[in-house]
């Protein structure tokens, strides 16, 4: 019990010298005009560092919380205090800043009382017993003072700044490995949750310091994750600005596609065969989505801006597909299309030549909803994956301002695993889907105008009432909700609700009733079931302050449920 109040009270005697540290450093390289890019990047550190500190709650608790941690994973705690300790070396320091190139500058007579903090090493436990912590502490709070009042230069033009951010970066790294999994889980999935406030020279900025993170990152998952970082706050900036250029522009004549290729009974999307392309003789398979409403105007130049927004480099937590363009019939048949780009295995390796039917039936995706009415179950573990990842990506649009505004288990497609060989259509029955990649489709009829909009269980009952108001990101989240209990029953809604109550409100009770019954917590466990229970109740409310934390919180959530 000593040794837990010992590493409580080191760790939180070196947090405020942490963050001290952090301020002096970012204020001595502020000086130097052309390192604005490393002073971002430190002030990127220095918030993750004060993230880190945030999950374990306001200030006036955070120990409290930290020691009953520290009693249940003593050995974690003092892992925390020893890299609090090697980072505050790193900070104050002051002869070590030199390899850096921190060179002092001037030195005040006054300021002879530097300390020297070679003998920290922190390699042993003893190193970490609170006689040594509090020396430690106290050489480094008189060298914080001595540093408020120097004056320091960079040599060689800053280049140790980066070597010296670098171990910032590395720092943080070990410390986000520390905490109850629940707050590492939204420590991990809020890194995204501030882009939609973001405009401009901010994100271009950004941009530019994630980028340079994943290039100079050592360690493969780091850089990974600096990518996504990077591709987030570039599709923040698109999402803003319109993403350049103008997209591919197809006719009809360009593929190939019968009443087979349907990918639903509705007629909404078909798989084609998209001829010649991307050259002469090469061919591709395409999965198009036809535009509800195509005849009012200015829908084609949204349906263009959709197109070359979806090719803009994202996150593969997304579950988005790519696009080849748009399939422009209007003067012909009135259509229009947005052409999507299939996994790699669908689209590709087409047989030579091509057989009568152009696409076998084993290319053929299948929707969430056919899935729900043709099986007769689907693991739990398969479930919560799923679920998972619909959470993930609907939250990562959301972070970047993006709505989809048409979520539905028929716009959640899974395609067929491996590779595709054999064309023959009697192949069909013995497709194996990839059940853990599902793809989030039907963003072109997503129409925010509310003209002959047919709307389902699955709009929130605002929306349904009034389909003209203005579409908001919560609209998502409870149609989420509704996919979410259609995964946990494993049925749809429209068979639960078999005649309409009458008004809207009383469908949407019958829906909340769904959520709200005992039973769900026995079926997928009450992890999942509240999440699903907040989703549905957000019916009753017409704003949310920020849907990108909500989407934070559930997915941080759903990542704790396990089968």
């Amino acid at each position: 019990m000593a040794e837990v109040a010992n590493i409580v009270a080191g760790v939180f005697q070196l947090i405020p010298l942490c963050n001290a540290g952090f301020v002096l450093i970012k204020d001595v390289v502020q000086l130097e005009q052309k390192l604005s890019e490393q002073r971002i990047r430190i002030q990127n550190h220095q918030n993750n560092f004060r993230s880190w500190c945030e999950i374990w709650g306001p200030s006036e608790t955070q120990e409290r919380k930290f020691k009953h941690y520290a009693q249940d994973n003593p050995v974690s705690a003092k892992a925390v205090l020893r890299q609090l300790a090697l980072n505050s070396r790193l900070f104050f320091d002051i002869k070590g800043l030199d390899r850096y190139g921190f060179e002092i500058k001037k030195l005040m007579p006054t300021d002879h009382r530097i300390q020297h903090l070679d003998d920290f090493h922190f390699e042993t436990n003893a190193d970490l017993d609170p006689q040594n912590i509090n020396r430690f502490e106290a050489k480094c709070n008189t060298n914080l003072l001595v540093m408020r009042r120097i004056q320091f230069s960079l040599v060689s033009g800053g280049k140790g700044v980066d070597e010296l951010i670098a171990r910032f970066r590395e720092f943080n790294e070990v410390l986000w490995g520390y905490g109850q999994p629940l707050e590492l889980a939204r420590l991990n999935k809020g890194i995204y949750d501030n882009l939609h406030q973001l405009t401009g020279d901010q994100l271009n900025k950004l941009l530019a310091a994630y980028t340079r993170e994943s290039e100079t990152s050592r360690d493969s998952v780091s850089a990974g994750n600096y990518r996504s970082l990077a591709k987030m706050v570039n599709l923040r900036a698109h999402a803003i600005q319109g993403a350049p250029g103008r997209p591919h522009v197809f006719g009809a004549s360009s593929f190939h596609m019968t009443d087979n290729y349907r990918v639903d009974s509705r007629g909404t999307s078909t798989m084609a065969l998209l001829y010649d392309y991307p050259k002469k003789g090469d061919h591709r398979v395409a999965l198009i989505e036809w535009a509800q409403n195509a005849q009012v105007s200015g829908k084609r130049r949204e349906i263009e801006k959709l197109a070359l927004l979806l090719n803009v480099p994202k996150p593969d937590e997304m579950s988005m597909l790519d696009s080849y363009g748009i399939l422009d019939d209007l003067q012909r048949t009135n259509r229009l299309g947005l052409v999507l780009k299939p996994p790699i295995n669908i689209r590709t390796n087409l047989p030579q030549p091509l057989p009568p039917g152009a696409i076998s039936e084993r290319r053929m995706p299948i929707n969430l909803r056919q899935l729900i009415k043709t099986r007769d179950g689907l693991d739990l573990s398969v479930r919560f994956d799923i679920a998972k990842k619909l959470v993930d990506a609907v939250h990562m649009m959301h972070a970047v301002d993006w709505a989809h505004k048409n979520i539905r288990p028929n716009n959640i497609l899974f395609f067929p695993l491996g590779s595709i060989g054999d064309e023959s259509s009697t192949q069909a029955a013995h497709r194996v889907f990839d059940l853990l990649s599902p793809f989030i489709t039907g963003y072109s009829n997503g129409a925010a105008s509310g003209i002959n909009l047919k709307l389902d269980y699955y709009e929130h009952p605002a929306r349904r009432n009034d389909p003209q108001i203005a579409y908001r990101r919560l609209y998502d989240l409870y149609s989420l909700g509704c996919v979410l209990l259609e995964l946990a029953l494993w049925t749809t809604i429209d068979k639960q609700i078999e005649h309409d109550p009458g008004s809207r409100e009383a469908s949407y009770k019958v829906i909340r009733a769904l959520s709200l019954k005992p039973t769900l917590d026995r079926m997928v466990g009450k992890i999942f079931a509240d999440v699903i229970r907040d989703c549905i109740a957000l019916g009753e409310r017409s704003s949310l302050d920020n849907p990108a934390k909500f989407g934070t919180d559930i997915a941080s959530r759903l990542a704790q449920c396990v089968a």
